[in-house]
């Protein structure tokens, strides 16, 4: 014999009286199972969110991202003028440190970033990071250049290696750092997009050798 009880159909032999405490006791449990199963959607739901947010929020620092910035912005100069001197090298580098330090102050305005490893990340680590990746542009640009004019001075295409000039380039490019992070703080208040400059540092032999350099790379590509 059918009957239901609590919305839960019960089938009772005949003969058989009905235990309505045990009826009861049996729609509560399944009740809570219905209870804690939507709990923990609503949870797994939550935690699918919180991850996805974290992925989106995952800072990849790569050891490219200076050289890819940097290169990106000769491309321009080269398509515009046909080839690109070593002074513009020099603003490249500052301008793209500039750059990158607004999209880190950008980033960290209201948000959490993270590292890779899921730990927090904040402004100060990143910008500890970019001045590493700078100091090692710096560094390769001047030991290329040194090293050109070496071969050079070997060959006796020059007379001897201008250290004083290679010691003033490497200053160069830490000159062109503080410019452009000079004209970044500028253009905030002004709300103008930072662009290349020519700003010239130090005197013009010290891209003698360098110009030459990048001149028959040019001829080669």
């Amino acid at each position: 014999m059918p009957i239901s009880i609590l919305n839960y159909p019960v089938h009772l032999q005949e003969g058989l009286k009905l235990n309505r405490e045990c009826v009861k006791s049996q729609g509560s449990q399944n009740e809570d199972r219905k209870v804690f199963h939507r709990d923990s959607l609503e949870v797994s739901k939550l935690n699918r969110e919180i991850i996805t947010d974290k992925i989106k929020h995952t800072v990849m620092q790569s050891a490219t991202s200076f050289r890819d910035m940097r290169a990106g912005i000769l491309k321009e100069v080269r398509e515009e003028k046909g080839q690109y001197g070593y002074s513009d090298v020099v603003n490249a580098c500052g301008l793209s440190y500039a750059r990158l330090y607004s999209e880190i102050e950008l980033r960290h305005g209201n948000e959490q970033y993270y590292k890779t490893d899921g730990t927090p990340l904040t402004k100060e680590e990143e910008i500890e990071w970019l001045d590493m990746q700078y100091g090692q542009e710096a560094e390769w640009q001047t030991s290329r250049a040194r090293i050109a004019e070496q071969g050079q001075a070997f060959q006796g295409n020059i007379p001897e290696t201008p250290t004083k000039e290679i010691e003033k380039l490497e200053d160069a490019f830490y000159q062109a750092r503080d410019a452009y992070m000079k004209l970044y703080h500028e253009s905030k208040q002004d709300e103008k997009p930072l662009a290349l400059q020519n700003f010239v540092f130090g005197k013009s032999r010290m891209y003698e050798m360098p110009d030459r350099l990048g001149n028959l790379q040019e001829r080669v590509k």
